[in-house]
């Protein structure tokens, strides 16, 4: 320590030391001293003074012990890589800290990813599975179309069939009277097809070689399906169309009003030569269906069923069909039901006050007379006691109180007529045995005044 004053009147000693620090050289000159020096020496009271000679250094025994003040800079400089190892640790520590907790967040977020896509494809499963059964529910209620369902029976039955009697489709189902050259054969072809299930042979009777057979059945129903090789996606978007596209019709059906249906049917009727005999308009769960009766050839009736189910977008469905064969070519027989799709419903509408127009009552009586027809014509001509005495004749042949049905026509099924005849108030249409004297059971028989008819134990007059 060359800056500071040496010690005076101390014991004094020149050594060489070899050490390079400071208390590294008190140590040593410690030691040195032990051979040199009879006293005990304390470390404390040494001090060490560089001389000019390398290696060779004073060293004074004070009698006092020193204050040594630490050198600040060498103890820094000891400090400083205790503090940089330290920093590089809490750095290294927290950098492990932060990677970890990254390292849970992301792996936390995997799984709620994970969970939400599994959430997420069972809703998928479960709401496709739904609009697949509401898809195929739908399709159960929907109608055949009546004329490719005809091609299907004929197909069965052309080369076999001498003739076909009757016949009745109503949805899916069907039911066809014939008369066949080989009523098994027919049977055969119907089991072979594809177009048909269930189908059977109910009834056949021989007469003069030709056989008279029933057959009843269901036709195959088949529809589009979502394509399964396609993603939920496509199939859940495909179902959501074609029930899109199935509310649209039912809508745009609900948009027409019942007379602008009738007015459609009648005109497709009329162009085809169909001879209209009655509608009748029926009501279920508040949808209107509407009957129409009809007397026409074969090819007119099959030529308007054909027509006014033409096209995709067709709006028309055919509840039931019922077509009975004649011997007159021109008046076969044929019951079409409609199912509109037309709700009943009342006017939400608040009605206006009415107000009375004042119209002549000679103008009123004009819409109340009815012209005479031809055969009424003729009777007023006869005298008074022929009338009279066919008035007597009418009262005693049609008993008190005596049910009215209107008379439709007439009908030969198996070589026996029939008469076809409905009862307005229930809307029923009866097909009566024709008989020239009452029997037991179901009959009806001419009288002067038109027929009078049995049914149940029950007399009805059939009016013309």
């Amino acid at each position: 320590m060359t800056s500071q004053i040496m010690p005076q009147n101390c014991p004094k000693f020149t050594l060489r030391l070899k050490s390079h620090t400071s208390r590294k050289r008190i140590s040593e000159a410690k030691t040195a001293l032990a051979g040199l020096y009879p006293f005990e020496i304390n470390e404390k009271k040494l001090l060490t003074s560089k001389t000019g000679i390398k290696g060779q250094y004073d060293v004074y025994l004070l009698k006092e012990e020193i204050k040594r003040e630490p050198n600040i800079k060498k103890l820094c400089l000891a400090i400083l890589p205790g503090i940089f190892i330290l920093a590089i640790l809490i750095f290294a520590i927290r950098h492990a800290t932060l990677k970890n907790t990254e390292s849970l967040k992301a792996q936390k977020e995997l799984e709620k990813q994970k969970q939400d896509e599994e959430r997420l494809h069972k809703e998928n499963e479960e709401k496709l599975a739904q609009l697949k059964k509401t898809y195929s529910e739908k399709k159960h209620l929907e109608y055949e179309k009546i004329y490719p369902c005809i091609e299907r029976i004929y197909s069965a039955m052309a080369e076999k069939t001498a003739a076909i009697e009757n016949i009745s489709i109503q949805k899916n189902a069907f039911t066809v009277e014939a008369t066949a050259k080989d009523a098994v054969s027919i049977l055969a072809s119907f089991e072979k097809s594809r177009a048909f299930t269930s189908v059977k042979m109910n009834r056949t009777t021989v007469k003069n070689g030709a056989e008279t057979v029933s057959y009843n059945g269901e036709f195959s129903r088949v529809w589009k399906e979502a394509d399964e090789k396609s993603s939920p996606d496509k199939k859940i978007e495909f179902y959501e169309t074609e029930l899109l596209k199935m509310r649209s019709r039912a809508e745009e059906k609900q948009g027409i009003t019942v007379s602008e249906y009738i007015k459609n049917i009648r005109s497709i009727m009329h162009k085809n030569s169909c001879n209209l005999q009655y509608i009748q308009l029926k009501g279920k769960s508040g949808n209107a269906e509407i009957e129409f009766f009809v007397l026409s050839s074969s090819k007119n009736i099959l030529n308007f069923i054909r027509e006014i189910q033409e096209g995709e977008e067709n709006l028309i469905d055919i509840k039931s069909f019922a077509l009975r064969n004649s011997e007159d070519r021109s008046r076969i027989q044929t019951t079409v039901c409609f199912d509109t799709g037309i709700k009943f419903k009342q006017s939400d509408a608040l009605l206006s006050e009415y107000t009375d127009k004042k119209i002549d009552l000679s103008e009123i009586d004009r819409i109340f007379y009815k012209a005479p027809s031809a055969k009424n014509a003729a009777t007023k001509t006869e005298p008074a006691k022929n009338r009279t005495t066919a008035a007597k004749s009418n009262e005693q042949n049609s008993p008190a109180g005596i049910k009215k049905l209107t008379y439709i026509g007439r009908t030969k099924l198996n070589e026996k007529d029939f008469v076809i005849a409905k009862d307005d108030g229930m809307g029923s249409i009866y097909k009566i045995s024709l008989a020239k004297t009452e029997s037991a059971g179901d009959f009806c028989i001419q009288t002067g005044y038109g027929y009078r008819a049995k049914l149940r134990g029950e007399y009805y007059e059939v009016k013309k």
